[in-house]
């Protein structure tokens, strides 16, 4: 009797024991966490898949009657057997009309190569995962910093990133270009949007279930910098801001009533040979109307495309022959802007941007505290490896009154 007793107490401890995760589902190394800090200049634990997804918002119509269209790149962590499938390359060349890539010569851009694989299986086994926008910048492409988007999907995010209609490089190529006054409404409209239509995702979507709505972060370049902080101004779902070379803070609240309190964490990433959008009107008086935990990464001779993988397209170079056209610019000037040999290569820039904005967001969006250690002048020196390239700040809350910032995580 003992015996049997005993043979079914260890069937039954057998059977409530957990069952381990597949094989495919076992991560190399923990994800950032309240335990685990991994390098965020280094790809996470996770493969990425990306999915290319049109969206139609028919609350909002274009001249002609048609629905605002929303062209959307999904970066998100795939299940370990994606590893050593086909990667997505994106072709610039492609957004060109034929006339214009006749001009240009097939060839002549480079593709923009990625790790992220076209439709692979989301990762489900860890939990939901928090979501991340990117919004690009004027005149640009949803897929504009790949660098970064497809390197925090690999660290547990999904990160989506649309084409603004009217504000993309489509629309510059075909002189189709909306001025920015009209941007300023649209855009906030765009993120806010994609936040409630993935909201409504049906249970058959495959990134149905993959991300958590409570844990939301908004990141941009340039007219995507104000896009983020615009969006945190009205949005109180988004809890973390990565502005990437932002306007002026002022003339991102336009119209909104004042004062701008965001109460939440900001990190802000410039350069300081920014020409387009200079320091001392735009970085200063940002500085000076936070009132948030706020992080500064200063990029000190890069310019305002260090931020994008645009420099790698060298567009400056086709200028003439297809006859880009951006109202009120230099457009040869503007894209050599952080493009030139007086900035810091994407080799050494890019790190640097990927280290503070994953780590900021692991701290974050993740509760991994010690992901704060990692934001410090020290680790912005070795990263880059030259104590010259980078200056790292930090500025508490509450201690705003002379705009000042100081090192510290």
């Amino acid at each position: 009797m003992f015996r049997s007793c005993l043979l079914l107490a260890l069937v039954a401890s057998a059977c409530s024991a957990p069952v381990p995760p597949p094989p495919e589902d076992l991560l190399p190394f923990e994800e950032a966490s309240a335990t685990a800090a991994p390098d965020p200049t280094k790809p996470g634990p996770y493969p990425v898949g990306v999915r290319t997804v049109t969206f139609e918002d028919t609350g909002r119509r274009k001249p002609d009657g048609s629905p605002r269209l929303l062209v959307t790149e999904i970066w998100y962590p795939a299940v370990q057997a994606t590893r050593g499938q086909p990667t997505v390359d994106y072709d610039i060349f492609q957004v060109f009309t034929p006339e214009q890539q006749a001009s240009i010569g097939a060839g002549t851009i480079p593709l923009l190569k990625t790790v992220a694989v076209r439709d692979a299986e989301p990762a489900r086994a860890h939990g939901k995962f928090p979501l991340i926008v990117f919004s690009h910048g004027q005149a640009a492409i949803r897929w504009q910093s790949t660098y970064f988007t497809v390197l925090l999907a690999s660290h547990g995010y999904v990160v989506v990133s649309t084409d603004h209609e009217g504000g993309t490089l489509f629309d510059v190529v075909r002189g189709q270009l909306q001025n920015v006054a009209v941007g300023l409404e649209t855009r906030p409209v765009d993120v806010t949007y994609l936040l409630n239509r993935l909201g409504r995702l049906k249970q058959d979507d495959p990134l149905f279930g993959t991300f958590d709505l409570e844990k939301i972060g908004v990141t941009g370049h340039s007219f995507g910098a104000l896009t983020s902080l615009r969006v945190a101004a009205i949005d109180k779902r988004v809890k973390a801001i990565v502005p990437q070379a932002p306007v002026d803070a002022n003339v991102a609240w336009l119209g909104l009533a004042q004062p701008v309190v965001l109460g939440i964490p900001v990190h802000i990433q410039a350069a300081h040979d920014d020409r387009t959008l200079e320091w001392a009107t735009s970085i200063e008086p940002t500085l000076l109307v936070m009132r948030d935990p706020l992080w500064l990464l200063d990029i000190t001779h890069g310019g305002h495309f260090t931020f994008s993988d645009l420099c790698a397209f060298d567009l400056a170079s086709i200028v003439d022959r297809v006859m880009l056209d951006i109202p009120g610019a230099d457009v040869r000037k503007v894209l050599n802007d952080g493009c030139g040999p007086t900035a810091p290569p994407a080799t050494v820039a890019q790190p640097l941007i990927n280290h503070f904005g994953v780590a900021f967001f692991n701290a974050q969006l993740k509760g991994s505290t010690a992901s704060l250690g990692l934001m410090t002048q020290a680790q912005a020196n070795s990263v880059a490896g030259d104590a010259g390239v980078a200056t790292f700040t930090y500025r508490p809350a509450g201690d705003y009154s002379d705009g000042g910032v100081r090192d510290g995580g």
